[in-house]
């Protein structure tokens, strides 16, 4: 995480959720669409169980992701501008429970409560630097590493803690781990399975365990490696992951 993005989660954030009025929850169907280009979003929503996925549509047919949502997360800001035309879809990854607000609400929750307005500003200002963390590591790192550093915002994210360290994500698709890091299922599947061969992750139909601690050092080792030996890092025998070219 760059040192702006500790800083503005070190501090005190507001929380919408305290300035909101309660909306009816509504349930999605896994893959069912929320919004999409056709019927876009007009307000936010707010994931109360379940995940989300937002992406926008490449010219190649293919799809990239630009965030997964999980529970408490606000996602569909876009609506807020009311644009005529927005690529932009939604759709639940399982089942999943949402509340809504139109544009209005808001705007009008805003005026009789300001500090929702800065609550949702902090938001939009850490999901940023979160996704300029995102563009350096597409301009700067290999796909081993991407597929890395997405797999611990992961488990930082949404994972929970097992006794024996590790951290469990939900289950993902190797097709959608692709569409968040810019590659090829197969690229996917080939950079996954090296991870579990060395003991970084496991993965089953349950979920996704990744050893955390392990897989940073060893991503740090990759990408920082004058650093990690000034550190106390020792180089690694030959069989350590190198994470490839690929």
């Amino acid at each position: 995480m760059p040192n702006g993005a500790r800083q503005v989660a070190s501090r005190r954030t507001e929380d919408a959720l305290v300035y909101l009025p309660h909306k009816s929850v509504v349930e999605y169907r896994r893959g069912q669409v929320i919004y999409d280009e056709s019927q876009p979003s007009n307000g936010i929503y707010l994931v109360v169980r379940g995940r989300v996925k937002t992406s926008v549509p490449m010219d190649d047919g293919s799809q990239t992701v630009i965030e997964i949502f999980a529970a408490e997360d606000f996602f569909g800001e876009s609506g807020l501008l009311e644009l005529p035309q927005r690529g932009e879809s939604a759709v639940a990854l399982e089942n999943t429970s949402l509340m809504a607000w139109s544009t209005a609400e808001i705007e009008e929750q805003v005026d009789r409560q300001p500090k929702l307005g800065l609550a949702f500003i902090q938001t939009l200002v850490e999901r940023c630097l979160d996704f300029e963390e995102r563009l350096q590591s597409f301009a700067l790192d290999k796909t081993p590493e991407r597929i890395m550093r997405a797999l611990l915002r992961f488990a930082n994210r949404f994972g929970t803690r097992a006794e024996d360290g590790s951290v469990r994500i939900p289950p993902m698709t190797h097709q959608l781990i692709s569409e968040y890091v810019g590659t090829s299922r197969e690229i996917v599947t080939f950079q996954m399975n090296r991870l579990r061969q060395e003991g970084f992750i496991r993965y089953s139909r349950k979920g996704i365990d990744v050893y955390t601690e392990p897989l940073a050092e060893n991503l740090r080792r990759i990408t920082e490696p004058g650093l990690w030996r000034a550190t106390g890092g020792n180089e690694p025998g030959a069989g350590a992951f190198s994470g490839g070219i690929i």
